[in-house]
């Protein structure tokens, strides 16, 4: 007998009989994977904070071609498809011959229930110090003329049921150009504003600064005269000025964010066309858009106003560098997450979750809650868990934009008593529930 191979039997027989035991033993049977928990997104309606005013566009400032009845129902229309802005800026024009030319513009868009803000970039040159549109300043002397100018504007609107809800004294007074415009300074304004604001028959705002500048604001609103007399303090913010403002808060003034563009500075002499850049660097820039709409929110703002929103760089296509005329854009579905969905008189509310990356606001009315979930990070953000206090929802709406999709619409169901959340990579999403 050979001993090596009679082993070599005896040893395989022996392993058969172990595997076939260990097989049998019901103790040795692998366990089943464990969930991961999700990260947990807790929004919490009875901690507010600002109440919105609204999200908007502006027409188009000078010349006769603007926006149709058409691109104003998609702009200002709240059925699917519709972007949902609630407010529209225009111009005061310094010539009352330029007026009529916009009402139709103006009463499309009360049409679909949007306010008007309308800004004047220069008093009628009559009264500036330079004769001129352009530059210039208005002496005191003028200060109730100019009045009675804003109020003919406005007299002028309503008459056409073209009805301005906020007026405001100057755009950017602190810069100075080489268009349209008229320098104010802070003491200038303010004493405008406490001599004859109340003259006004419409909401006030102001300075309108072209970097939200606070100092500029700061000497109105310490003044308890001027201060009374101006309903909104506004500003835009080219180059900064996106900043929490606790005095306007603590003086009960709302606070507008009225006029900011991004073209990726296609508008410069010189510059690139638009047509040369990517989608991916267009929808880079759009992702930027939404970070200073969520800082505006999450600084306590209560409005957020686009420049024009019929343009290549826009929200409609105005027919120019490969834009068709009045087709929905890409930011135009971007930005509706906000304006679609956020309704004047929604309130926002608090919400915690831990993360470097996600960017995410809450808002509550009387029958929804809605929460914008920004991911401008390049790496997917998943199994996160919605939890609202006080409420148990077993299904909420999404709509998630990408570089690749448009509002795409699906339904949240509950997982393990969770409605679960994944951010895909530079995206925006809102949820929408059911209160």
């Amino acid at each position: 007998m050979n001993l090596t191979t009679t082993g070599y039997k005896i040893l395989v027989y022996s392993s058969l009989l172990l595997v076939g035991f260990v097989a049998c033993d019901k103790n040795n049977e692998p366990s089943p994977a464990q969930k991961i928990p999700p990260k947990i997104l807790s929004i919490d309606p009875t901690t507010t904070y600002q109440t919105i005013a609204g999200f908007g566009g502006a027409n188009q400032m000078w010349g006769t071609t603007f926006p149709t009845a058409n691109d104003m129902k998609l702009a200002f229309g709240t059925d699917e498809t519709d972007l949902g802005l609630s407010i529209f800026r225009v111009r005061v024009a310094s010539n009352p011959s330029e007026w009529p030319l916009i009402v139709n513009v103006i009463k499309e868009a009360k049409k679909h229930g949007a306010k008007i803000q309308a800004s004047p970039w220069s008093p009628p040159a009559a009264l500036k110090s330079n004769g001129s549109d352009v530059g210039g300043y208005l002496p005191e002397e003028n200060y109730e003329a100019f009045a009675d100018h804003l109020n003919d504007y406005i007299s002028y609107m309503a008459s056409q049921n073209a009805d301005i809800d906020v007026i405001s004294i100057q755009n950017e007074p602190d810069i100075q150009v080489s268009y349209e415009s008229c320098d104010w300074s802070s003491a200038q304004m303010r004493n405008f504003l406490k001599h004859y604001g109340h003259l006004i028959n419409t909401k006030l705002a102001a300075p309108e600064s072209f970097n939200f500048n606070q100092s500029l604001t700061n000497d109105m609103l310490n003044d308890t005269d001027a201060a009374a007399n101006m309903d909104v303090v506004a500003g835009h913010i080219y180059g900064s000025g996106l900043a929490p403002f606790p005095l306007a808060e603590s003086k009960g003034k709302e606070i507008w964010m009225t006029e900011y563009l991004m073209n990726l500075n296609t508008g410069n002499a010189g510059a690139p066309a638009w047509t040369s850049y990517s989608e991916d660097a267009k929808w880079n820039e759009t992702m930027q858009m939404l970070n200073t709409m969520h800082q505006a929110m999450m600084h306590n703002w209560n409005a957020y106003i686009w420049w024009y929103l019929k343009r290549y760089y826009s929200f409609l296509g105005d027919g120019t560098n490969g834009t068709v005329s009045g087709e929905i854009l890409k930011r135009g579905h971007a930005f509706a997450h906000f304006s679609k969905f956020i309704r004047p008189g929604f309130v926002r509310i608090k919400t915690e979750f831990v993360t470097s990356e996600a960017l995410i606001s809450a808002y509550k009315n009387d029958d929804q809650t809605v929460i914008v979930l920004i991911n401008p990070g390049t790496v997917a953000i998943t199994n996160i868990g919605l939890k609202i206090a006080g409420q148990s929802p077993s299904s909420a709406t999404q709509y998630v934009t990408t570089l690749s999709s448009n509002r795409e619409k699906t339904t949240l169901q509950l997982q393990d008593s969770n409605l679960i959340i994944a951010l895909a990579p530079k995206s925006v999403t809102t949820i929408v529930v059911d209160n």
